[in-house]
């Protein structure tokens, strides 16, 4: 028995050596869950939605699908690397591998679709996408409830360079950026994301470096025209992408919210003679598709690994002597994907939802506190009564499973 063999070995040791090392096991533990961040406690009924990842194959992506494919009731998931086709056999074998794991569900649906970052790339998704046989899909056509958008906050390079083909005129196309991939492959999937019940709650996430704020002094350097010093490296580099990916999700909020003022806004406004006919957006109103950003933590294979460095002896010999402390500080790929479940699975926050009921409604404090206990039965109170934790809306920033200004 293992446990008879342990006591045989540690019976010999004294008493203090133990204490001492119960203890160092004990905070060694501790500041494991402490640096594994929060934990997502939201839940949502996927069953029958279906969830696009556009990101590169990495744990973090591995993770967050596996996660998903075992939820009590999954989503259909139709991953979306950034790859040629045909696809790597690893990777095949790897959603092989996933597939199985969750074959006992038969809810659990996982499909794969090659998508290169090029025009032809998206333009024949987005064709294949759109062209749907007769009674397989509902009048808005495909259903697509959230789109996960990677690839722009790892500090590693891409998994595999795209050798460019031939466009349509025969001249050789170039790739485009992570932020110029996600743009062009929104903008097209944009009508068909437009013409779903409003009812229906869209989410489109993108994932943005740790180290985003690294970037904001060189940005302020270069607004005053000044020169940019020490914006070098992988982390500097993901950085400023993850400055980009925030200006490109500010842009697809406004977008969105026009669009949704314009189409469901139900103010009559009255002209006045003497000023000029201005059309204002409601700003009450917020469109049913979310653009969110998830800040990811320092995950050791994407983010902590790259920033170290490969391919010196002595940077191999020093990664494998300080992997144990890397283990111990970096959280896990389960744990990394906290956030991005946060900002899939937290209630919608309309806005005028975080002030307190007024009187003429009926319900003072006690019944509010009443709300609230009845809530904390099968929530965390915590979750419920932060308003940084209780839900998302339009536009908002998540890191640690909760929303930052």
């Amino acid at each position: 028995m293992p446990v008879n063999y342990a006591s045989t070995l540690l019976d010999d040791l004294p008493y203090a050596n133990l204490a001492i090392g119960a203890a160092v096991g004990a905070t060694a533990y501790a500041v494991k869950v402490y640096t594994g961040g929060r934990k997502c406690i939201w839940e949502r009924d996927w069953a029958g939605k279906l969830i696009m990842i556009a990101a590169p194959p990495e744990p973090t992506t591995w993770a967050l699908i596996h996660h998903l494919l075992h939820l009590p009731s999954p989503p259909q998931i139709l991953y979306l690397p950034p790859l040629p086709s045909p696809l790597p056999d690893d990777l095949l074998m790897m959603l092989q591998i996933i597939k199985l794991s969750a074959s006992a569900n038969p809810l659990a649906q996982l499909h794969c679709e090659a998508l290169p970052p090029t025009p032809t790339g998206v333009r024949e998704f987005v064709r294949k996408w759109s062209t749907v046989q007769y009674g397989t899909a509902g009048e808005g056509g495909r259903r697509v409830d959230a789109i996960v958008l990677g690839g722009a906050w790892e500090c590693q390079p891409p998994p595999e360079p795209y050798r460019p083909g031939l466009d349509e005129n025969n001249k050789m196309e170039d790739d485009w950026t992570p932020h110029q991939f996600h743009f062009h492959l929104i903008t097209a999937l944009l009508p068909s994301l437009l013409r779903a019940p409003p009812e229906r709650n869209i989410r489109i996430i993108s994932l943005v470096s740790p180290g985003w704020s690294a970037a904001i002094p060189g940005l302020e350097a270069q607004m005053e025209n000044k020169k940019v010093v020490g914006q070098t490296g992988p982390l500097a580099e993901a950085a400023k992408r993850g400055l980009t990916s925030f200006l490109l999700q500010t842009q697809l909020r406004l977008i969105l919210d026009t669009l949704a003022s314009a189409t469901y806004s139900k103010k009559e406004i009255v002209p006045d003679p003497d000023k000029p006919l201005v059309k204002a957006r409601d700003t009450e109103i917020q469109s049913n598709i979310l653009a969110l950003s998830v800040v990811m933590p320092w995950a050791r294979n994407e983010v902590v690994k790259p920033v170290w460095g490969e391919g010196t002896l002595l940077r191999w010999i020093l990664w494998t002597l300080l992997y144990p402390i890397v283990l111990l500080l970096t959280p896990s790929p389960s744990k990394s994907i906290q956030p991005i479940l946060y900002a899939l699975s937290a209630p919608v926050k309309f806005p005028g939802d975080d002030l307190p009921p007024s009187a003429d409604e009926g319900q003072g404090k006690d019944a509010v506190d009443e709300k609230v206990k009845a809530k904390a039965k099968t929530k965390d109170l915590d979750e419920i009564t932060d308003p940084r934790r209780n839900g998302v809306r339009q536009g908002d920033v998540v890191r640690d499973c909760g929303v930052i200004e």
